[in-house]
């Protein structure tokens, strides 16, 4: 990678049918950077487009503009561009063929044609959101009479196998919980009849396990959601089923003769449960892998989507381990759920860079597991430095558009993780740090259930522990933390689709990001050190000498003179 680095297919991103955005990396020295483009065919009746590009990371070494160029016609067609900038007070040009001294048309960039299903996709529901993740069978029992037998008292233990009794009807019962919260969009593990508490391994993708309740109580669940303006997006299980799924008991049954064998990855025969006969994911005998190649697997995958959303009316799916399946099935898949609703979301389970993913077409968002792992690596465990956590940080929103950014699901902690609160040793402050830097980074945060009530736990089986609903949300600051910040998501347009800055100084414990929209920003500023900061020369340090009036929760008026150890502070521009 040179010191002059755009590559077209990652670094230009049709947004629209008209709208293109662009980015590109310089060296620190580049200055005026501007975006020249025109069309192949009509220079002569479109002339040749100029446009500066905004600056809005810089490190040592480089520099990072983006800018969203708008086509000359209804759609971008026959696009070519290059880049010009100053350089050591020289004029300069960058092309696929590199640096270059004197402009010209050849070896331009181009953008051929802008197909309807090329843009980025985004509901228009997406930009206000804020998840909140379900573990069905721990939040709450609503229905005794379909506890399974063996359940548990509320609050034990949990294991890999025990059952508590969580059920659709327990989270139908905690909607006004959840409203009070302020979430407007639920993510719920499986909930299709299978053999675990967890439903992964799932036997039938057409019924609803009967120790959670029954489709009407999806129904009715999805109804209530949606009267109080909350999106319902389900766990599709589509890589893999259970052992026990029928199509794959059948080929354990009958071998080689079985009309399901072509269903899977069969290695051996007869088939017994291991990691060498089939393939499973993780090598995980109990979920052998499903052959998405094999047109009848792709349709009964349809018909599953198809069942679901036009029976209960659902507004999407996350697809769990994303990356295992094929990406022109997810592409596949995706025109299959559009066309049933234009306006569903489907979110991809990936636990590090999502680029190929979302430039496949095939998903809408992913969870942004990447973006938390920069988070702990250095908020956390310190085991990079300041400079570092910048350079990462300006990497991954550098590989997305901005309108890919502002919809992905940005997570701090799951049914896959150990609980936030735990990974941060039980400190509220650490806490209260990554999650300021959570809401106002692009993209839609997440709760994990619990977590807006200080819920502990290790990993899986310990972050799954049953809703602690005895605690009442008075007594934890961090319920009225957690709300303070999905009131801000929601209201503030800013955080919302705001324009992105990220600024590093050498010399300094703090950081800035900056959301922006023309003249009007929203700045945190996070005191990394362990010492108390005045706060003028600092925002003096970081080019911060606007008017502002703190928007913090425990301020507000004026700025504060210190920005305390650890405390990241949130103020906006005064109007």
């Amino acid at each position: 990678m040179t010191n002059y680095d755009h590559d077209p297919a990652v670094d230009a991103t049709l947004i629209s049918l008209n709208e293109l955005e662009v980015r590109l990396r310089l060296p620190a020295e580049a200055e005026q950077v501007r975006l020249l483009y025109w069309n192949k065919y009509k220079t002569e009746q479109f002339g040749v487009q100029s446009q500066p590009m905004t600056l809005w990371a810089e490190s040592e070494q480089h520099r990072y503009y983006r800018t969203i160029l708008t086509g000359m016609e209804s759609r971008i067609r026959y696009l070519q561009y290059a880049f010009e900038f100053k350089l050591e007070g020289e004029t300069r040009w960058l092309n696929t063929e590199g640096l270059q001294s004197t402009k010209g048309f050849k070896g331009s960039y181009s953008y051929a044609y802008a197909g309807d299903r090329d843009a980025v996709q985004a509901p228009e529901w997406i930009g206000d959101r804020v998840w909140y993740q379900i573990f069905p069978e721990r939040f709450c029992n609503g229905d005794l009479g379909n506890d399974p037998e063996g359940t548990e008292p509320w609050g034990s233990e949990p294991t890999r196998d025990n059952y508590m009794g969580g059920d659709l009807q327990g989270i139908i019962g905690k909607l006004d919980y959840l409203g009070r919260l302020g979430i407007n969009a639920l993510y719920l593990n499986p909930v299709f009849t299978a053999t675990s508490n967890h439903k992964y391994d799932t036997v039938n993708y057409f019924e609803i396990d009967p120790q959670f309740g029954t489709i009407q109580d999806l129904r009715e669940l999805v109804n209530k959601c949606h009267e109080r303006g909350i999106k319902v997006v389900l766990d599709l299980v589509i890589n893999h089923c259970g052992f026990y799924h029928p199509y794959f008991q059948d080929v354990v049954e009958k071998g080689e003769a079985s009309a399901y064998k072509e269903w899977f990855y069969v290695n051996n025969y007869p088939v017994e449960r291991s990691e060498e006969d089939y393939d499973s994911v993780g090598y995980y005998q109990w979920m052998p892998k499903l052959r998405t190649s094999n047109p009848e697997v792709q349709q009964y995958i349809y018909d599953i989507v198809s069942f679901w959303q036009k029976e209960t009316g659902i507004d999407g799916w996350r697809i769990d381990v994303a990356d295992e399946v094929e990406i022109s099935f997810l592409r596949e898949l995706k025109s299959c759920v559009k066309r049933l609703n234009p306006n569903a979301i489907i979110i991809a389970e990936i636990w590090d860079d999502a680029k190929r993913l979302m430039m496949s077409g095939g998903v809408d968002s992913v969870m942004n597991y990447e973006f938390r792992t920069i988070l702990f690596d250095y908020c956390l465990d310190r085991s990079i430095t300041l400079r570092q956590f910048h350079s990462r940080l300006v990497r991954l929103a550098h590989r997305y558009s901005l309108k890919e950014l502002h919809q992905m699901f940005n997570l701090l902690g799951s049914h896959d993780t150990e609980r936030i609160l735990t990974r941060c040793g039980e400190n509220g402050d650490k806490l209260r740090q990554i999650m300021a830097i959570q809401f106002v980074f692009p993209g839609n945060p997440t709760v994990y259930y619990g977590d807006e009530l200080g819920m502990t736990g290790e990993n899986d089986p310990g972050c799954r522990g049953s809703m602690t609903w005895e605690r009442s949300p008075e007594e934890s600051d961090l319920f009225g933390y957690t709300q303070n910040w999905i009131t801000r998501k929601r209201e503030n347009p800013l955080l919302q689709s705001g324009s992105l800055e990220l600024r590093y100084r050498e010399g300094s414990d703090c950081y800035v990001i900056r959301r922006y929209m023309g003249t009007d920003e929203i700045v945190l500023l996070c005191n990394f050190s362990a010492d108390r900061l005045a706060l003028a020369p600092e925002l003096s340090r970081f080019d911060l000498n606007g008017s502002y009036n703190i928007c913090d929760f425990e301020y507000t008026g004026d700025l504060p003179e210190n920005i305390e150890p650890g405390q990241c502070l949130l103020f906006q521009t005064v109007k």
